[in-house]
Parts: C-alpha cells; structure tokens; sequence
C-alpha cells in the first residue's frame, strides 16, 4: 500500500459519508418557481459549500456495489440467449408500492450496466403515461375495468416494440442487452378484482398469468413501499399522477406483491435499511441473477475522491468507456437548495439528467431522475450565471476488479479549473486500492475547495 493509501485510509476511517434519505425528486415545476432571478440568496447558501455537496446520486454507479466485479459463466442464462453466444439480453421488472425508489433505482442499474458496455432499455410505466393526460380512477366508474384492459394493452405494445429493438442489439451487433421495466403486466391486474380479472382473460384468449408474469420477464424486483417501514419519508412529490395516503399505499404495496407472487426470480427489497444501502440491494440483486459476482462487498463503501497530476497514455488503461459530460447549475431562491442539470453521452447521444441538492433534517439529501431533452432544454434557460458550465471527459474503468471514473476537466472552464484531473471511487478505508498507472497527487474528498460546486463559481 502506497503512504497516500495509508495515509488516506487513517485520516478518512472515522468519517464515513453519511447516507442519504429516501427524499424523492423535485418537480420541475417546483424547481422553476424556486429559480426567479430576480430574487436575491441568502448567506446562508455558505451551509451548502462543504466538502461534500458534490456526492452524486446520479454517478455512473453505485461503486459499493461495483468494486471487485468478475463475470461469471452464463450457462444459466434465460432461453432467449443464444447457446453459442456469452452474450444475453436480460429483462427484469422493478416494480412496488408508491414511493418505493423505483426511480432512482432504475437510473442506478441503467448508468451501471451502460459502463461497463451493456445496451440498456427503460421501459417507462404506462399507468402514469395514461394517468398524466387527466383521468382518474375515481371517476371512471364501471369503466374502469375497461381502462384497465387499455392500459395492459398498451403496455404490453410498448414493451413488444422495445423488445423488438433489444433483439437487434443482441442478435445484429452482439450486445449485451438489459431491459429495466417500470412496473410489467401484472402491474395492472393489482388494481382489478378477480372476477373482473377473470372477465378480461375471457376477452382476451392470450392472457395468462404464465405468459404475462413468468415467461414475459427473466427477474422481479419488488421494491416496498415507503409507507411500510420508512413513513417519514414517504412524499408523493416524484409523481404527480398520485393521490395515495399512508394506508392505501399500504394496501396497494400488498396487491402488487401478490400479483407477482409464482415469478421463479423475484426479489422483495424492504426498508430495513436505509435508503442508499436499499438502492445498492437493488442493483446487487440484478448482478446475482446475471451472474455478476461480487468479492469483498460491503455497504460501508464510500465516495473518495483524489487529485491525479496527468492523463497517461491511452495504452496505460485497461478496457475503458469515455462519455462527455456537461453540468450547469440552475439558480434558486432557497438558500438551503442546490439544483443541476447534466448532460452525458457519447458519439453525440446524449442522457439528461437533473440533480437536486439540499437538507433535510441536518442531513445532505440528493435526489435525482432522468429527463428529455426538452425537459433540459427548459431547465436550461434558468442556469445560474453566478456559475461557470462545467465541461468533462469522464473515463470509466475497473481495475483489478474496482470500479474507477476518471474526470478530465476541459475548456472552456474556471481557470481554477485547468488541467484539473480527478479520480473517484468507492471503497472500504481498509480496502483503497489505487491504480499504478496514475500519478495521485493527494486525496481531496474532504477538501471543499474541490467540490463541485465550489468549482463552478465565478469570482465576484
């Protein structure tokens, strides 16, 4: 172990980063009335600029989860898998109560599966497709068992038509393939009695529990229900098409879990632990059914971040993924929240995201979900000029089985920020584990003057 190892392990043993709380994201409507201009900041903005107000929920993965990666065989890969291929495509369902984390989970296994070179599709959840255009169940009457037959019909279009793009992927171009489903088809039979179920089977020949729970997908991931365990986190605020109180979230997190219930692989994640270790059980829980086996893992893994003095030679790293990555931060009236929008792709193919920071409860709390392109292109139009964009080349890398992110700062920047070179990674303080081809300079995970929020700030 090199002495800045060492050294860094000591200093950082007794200040692990905390966890964040279930918090869900803020809408953009709320960020819009949160970001007039014309309003001034409070000093208090200063609470923000600590060392930590750049840990990011949205990083490319959950590297407690990622470190010490092998790939194991894939004899038992489901049947759509070609046998002379190691390649597969693999659908799993995350599915739950309300407010349960299935967002943020999704962004999680996406971003994980992209860097290390899968194709990855996300099926959005059709309920809250139809439910956004002003319907409610309520009013509906005796015609909800017809809208319900309209929405598993559209679903399952939907999911047809981005599976039929996933076995191109597979079969064409020889791609690992994940598809992340945003609740499946028996999502909505949860919300049917059984006699109406059993009416809509009869209408519809096809339909079968076999067909629409067990061979339609490879895993289920039931994630509870904040209401169950977790209740002071519970908010509605990541989606507007909700109404749910405690109790009836309650009773609808039970519906669902029973309507998966004879899956061969499903998953129930629960709240016994806090919100970030719950995040990591999902995306640990996709590895193990992959067969993606992990060494060494442990939910004490935390974020550490250090200063490289130069790039080497391509040929120095192993297999690796480069994506530009642009952030700007938005203005706010409240001194108390931080708000940034992020772009992030390749070969001009671009994933957007938006990223709120603030307090809750004494505690840094981060929330985030992706967005379209016009969603950011609006967000765009409220960026902070007190605030320089931030542009860089992000290389992502494992070696020797832990995951790294390399951040390469470019023009046009902060001249603080020139030339800056940045190695992030997750890791037990007794387990870092540095790559030898980089000439680390010193850790900076505690030193605000490296935040990235701090970073972007134009002197006055």
């Amino acid at each position: 172990m090199s002495s800045i190892e060492a050294n860094a392990s000591k200093s950082a043993s007794d200040e692990r980063l905390e966890s964040r709380s279930p918090i869900n994201v803020i809408q953009l409507n709320k960020l819009l009335k949160l970001s007039n201009p014309n309003l001034k900041k409070s000093q208090s903005q200063s609470i923000l600029n600590d060392a930590n107000d750049d840990l990011e929920i949205d990083e490319p993965i959950d590297h407690s989860i990622s470190a010490l990666l092998t790939q194991q065989t894939l004899s038992t890969a489901p049947t759509q898998t070609d046998a002379s291929s190691s390649k597969r495509i693999h659908r799993v369902v995350l599915t739950g109560g309300p407010c349960a984390g299935k967002t943020t989970s999704i962004n999680k296994i996406k971003i994980f599966f992209e860097n290390i070179g899968w194709k990855v599709f996300c099926v959005p959840e059709t309920a809250t497709i139809l439910l956004s255009s002003g319907i409610y169940f309520y009013e509906l009457g005796k015609h909800t068992i017809d809208f319900q037959e309209n929405l598993l019909k559209t679903l399952l279009q939907i999911e047809d038509s981005i599976n039929q793009a996933a076995k191109h992927y597979y079969k064409e171009k020889d791609q690992n393939v994940i598809i992340i489903y945003d609740r499946g088809a028996m999502d909505p039979v949860a919300y049917l009695d059984e006699e109406d179920w059993e009416i809509l089977k009869q209408r519809n020949p096809t339909w079968n529990e076999v067909d629409l729970r067990d061979n339609r997908y490879d895993q289920i991931i039931h994630l509870i229900t904040a209401a169950k365990g977790a209740e002071q986190f519970y908010t509605l605020d990541n989606n507007i098409s909700r109404t749910e109180g405690l109790d009836l979230a309650r009773q609808l997190d039970a519906k669902i879990a029973k309507a998966w219930i004879g899956h061969p692989y499903k998953y129930v994640i629960d709240n016994c632990t806090d919100f970030e270790i719950k995040i990591a059980r999902v995306l640990q829980a996709v590895c193990d059914r992959i067969g993606l086996q992990f060494k060494g893992f442990d939910v004490g893994n935390r974020k550490r971040k250090f200063l490289v003095k130069a790039v080497p030679e391509v040929t120095e790293f192993p297999p690796f993924q480069d994506f530009n990555v642009v952030h700007n931060y938005l203005v706010s009236n409240s001194p108390k929240v931080q708000a940034r929008i992020r772009k992030r792709g390749q070969s001009n193919v671009w994933s957007y995201t938006y990223t709120v920071r603030f307090i809750r409860n004494d505690q840094v709390v981060e929330t985030y979900r992706q967005i379209d392109k016009r969603e950011y292109a609006m967000l765009y139009k409220t960026i902070d000029s007190n605030h320089f964009t931030i542009y860089k080349l992000r290389r992502c890398f494992e070696w020797k089985h832990r995951y790294y992110q390399l951040d390469m700062y470019e023009e046009p920047c902060n001249p603080s920020c020139r030339g800056l070179i940045i190695l992030t990674t997750r890791c037990m303080d007794e387990d870092l584990l540095l790559p030898d081809f980089l000439e680390i300079e010193k850790e900076i995970t505690q030193d605000p003057n490296y935040s990235m929020f701090n970073l972007s700030k134009r002197k006055k």
